[in-house]
C-alpha cells in the first residue's frame, strides 16, 4: 500500500521525473502525424508509474477481493483496432 500511495502523490503532484543524474539516456524522439513529439520525458516516466500502480491494484485485487483501489483510479481502457476487410475478396 505505501508504494502506491508514493506513486499516487507523485502523479497528484506532478514530481515523477527524476533528477539529471538519475535519468536514463532519452531514446530517439517520435512524432505523430501532426509533428508533435509523443515520447516525451514526461510522458514516458508518468506513463512508466501509471503501468506499475495499475499492475500493483491489479495484484491486490486479486490477493484480496475486498480491496477497494484509490478513488482517483481508473481502470486502462482495452486498446482496439479497426481491422479492414476487402469487401470484393471477402463479399460475407
Amino acid at each position: 500500500h505505501m508504494r502506491l500511495e508514493e506513486i499516487g502523490r507523485k502523479l497528484r503532484t506532478g514530481d515523477y521525473i527524476p533528477p539529471e543524474r538519475e535519468r536514463s539516456v532519452s531514446p530517439e524522439p517520435i512524432y505523430d502525424s501532426q509533428g508533435k513529439r509523443v515520447n516525451t520525458r514526461e510522458y514516458r516516466y508518468r506513463k512508466k508509474l501509471e503501468d506499475e500502480r495499475h499492475r500493483l491494484i491489479e495484484e491486490a485485487v486479486k490477493r484480496n477481493p475486498d480491496f477497494k483501489p484509490p478513488a482517483d483510479y481508473k481502470r486502462p481502457t482495452k486498446v482496439q483496432d479497426k481491422v479492414y476487410i476487402p469487401a470484393k475478396e471477402f463479399p460475407e
